[in-house]
């Protein structure tokens, strides 16, 4: 048997200018890259204060989300977002809504109803309490900050729905994450056009890895130590490019992949040291 080393990186020396100590004590995060195949489920669970999820996998995914859920300890999802209407990011809602409440939903609005599945998921909107995102909205969940980047309410994509996909920074004292979700192509290029910050210590990389995604610009202003790429074993077609591997490499990015190591688990602590076990 194989045992994997745990990582840790000490956030203290790249945020020493941002010592944003908390007074009072922090129970850590605990961030699950699930691995769900080639879809997005990302669970943000902090003991007691938060649980969270953005995406929710595919429909064909959804035992293997709820396992996630149920070894993590989650009673209740405080928040789902749905990043964009593919059915690999909210196929799973009804599955993950039959066996845990779910206290409000959001999405970008938009709506695909030529997608499987997209009924289905449309009469949820209508069940549970539900909000539609758009960049500079903001919100917290426990001690977790959560910030949209993108997209604005009047960028217009027409059908390209992974342009408009929304991209949310995380932050947890010094700790960022940027979750990408699904933007590539048009959305990075329009992202990279607004002045906001992206600086962030983990960056979820945009569409699976595809080569419409995670340009050398987006990685100079991120920024990040490491990277975690969600695709699957199941379609080898459409795997991650060898493009953004390297382009990850050339900035020195440590990078785990849910198709080879499976589910990640990234735990935060209160004083921005951060274990990542995959």
């Amino acid at each position: 048997m194989t045992i994997r080393p745990i990582i840790i990186v000490c956030l203290g020396v790249l945020f020493t200018s941002m010592s944003m100590v908390s007074s009072a004590y922090c129970e850590a995060l605990n961030i699950y890259f699930a691995d769900v195949g080639r879809a997005n489920a990302t669970l943000f669970y902090q003991p007691g204060k938060c649980a969270m999820l953005v995406d929710t996998g595919s429909q064909e995914s959804s035992e293997a989300l709820l396992s996630v859920m149920r070894k993590a300890g989650v009673k209740a999802l405080d928040f789902v977002v749905v990043t964009h209407p593919h059915k690999d990011h909210f196929g799973g809602l009804q599955s993950i809504a039959d066996n845990y409440e779910i206290r409000e939903l959001s999405d970008n609005g938009d709506t695909n109803e030529d997608e499987e599945g997209f009924v289905a998921y449309s009469k949820l909107q209508f069940s549970l309490p539900y909000s539609v995102l758009a960049k500079g909205d903001s919100w917290r969940c426990g001690d977790l900050s959560i910030e949209v980047l993108h997209p604005s309410a009047a960028f217009d994509t027409g059908d390209d729905y992974n342009s408009r996909s929304l991209a949310l920074r995380m932050g947890f004292n010094s700790f960022r994450l940027l979750l990408m979700g699904d933007v590539s192509g048009a959305g990075e290029r329009k992202m990279l056009q607004s002045s906001q910050e992206m600086e962030s210590m983990v960056l979820h990389v945009g569409h699976h890895g595809e080569s419409n995604s995670t340009s050398r610009e987006l990685l100079e202003r991120v920024k990040p130590k490491i990277a975690i790429i969600s695709n699957g074993k199941e379609d080898l077609s459409r795997g991650v490019s060898q493009q953004v591997l390297d382009r990850l490499a050339a900035n020195d990015v440590k990078t785990f992949r849910t198709d080879q190591e499976g589910t990640i688990h990234l735990r935060v602590a209160e004083n921005g040291n951060i274990r990542l076990k995959p």
